[in-house]
C-alpha cells in the first residue's frame, strides 16, 4: 500500500494536493493513510470488510479499464488521532467534528466526492475522498 501523491493519477494529484493545502489553512493536519493499492491488498482488503467496492479507485486506472494509471482516490486522518494511536491503531471516531470540517474541504472542491457522503452497498468512508471522472 502507497501513501505516495505520486502514485495518484495526474488528473487526480492536483486535486488531492489542492485537498491537502486547503486542509492545512483550515488548520486541519492530516497523515495520508493510502493512495495506490496492489490487487492482492485490495483483495485482503476486501476479505477483512474494510474494502467493498471490487473496483475501488485505489487500484492502478489501468486495472479499472483507464488509459492512463494511478490512483484516483486518497484516504486521509487526522494528524492527532495518528499521533497518538499510531498506524495499527487508529480509532476512527465518527463523532469528532473535524471529519465534517474534512468533508466541507473535499466537497468544496470541483470533481471531489467525499467518502462521508457514499450510499448502501458502500459504507460512509470518512477519510476518503476521490477523483469523479466526466
Amino acid at each position: 500500500m502507497s501513501r505516495r501523491l505520486d502514485d495518484l493519477s495526474e488528473d487526480f494529484r492536483p486535486k488531492a494536493v489542492e485537498f491537502l493545502a486547503r486542509l492545512t489553512e483550515a488548520g486541519i493536519l492530516v497523515m495520508i493513510v493510502d493512495t495506490l493499492r496492489t490487487e492482492a491488498e485490495h483483495a485482503a482488503n476486501l476479505a477483512a470488510g474494510t474494502s467493498w467496492i471490487a473496483r475501488s479507485k485505489h487500484l492502478d486506472g489501468r486495472l479499472r479499464g483507464l488509459p492512463q494509471s494511478g490512483s484516483d482516490a486518497m484516504d486521509v486522518c487526522p494528524f492527532d488521532v495518528w499521533s497518538l494511536h499510531g498506524p495499527d491503531k487508529l480509532q476512527w471516531n465518527a463523532a469528532d467534528p473535524v471529519w465534517q470540517a474534512i468533508g466541507a474541504v473535499a466537497k468544496s472542491l470541483s470533481r471531489i466526492r467525499w467518502g462521508g457522503d457514499f450510499k448502501p452497498p458502500a459504507k460512509p468512508d470518512l477519510g476518503h475522498i476521490e477523483l469523479l471522472r466526466v
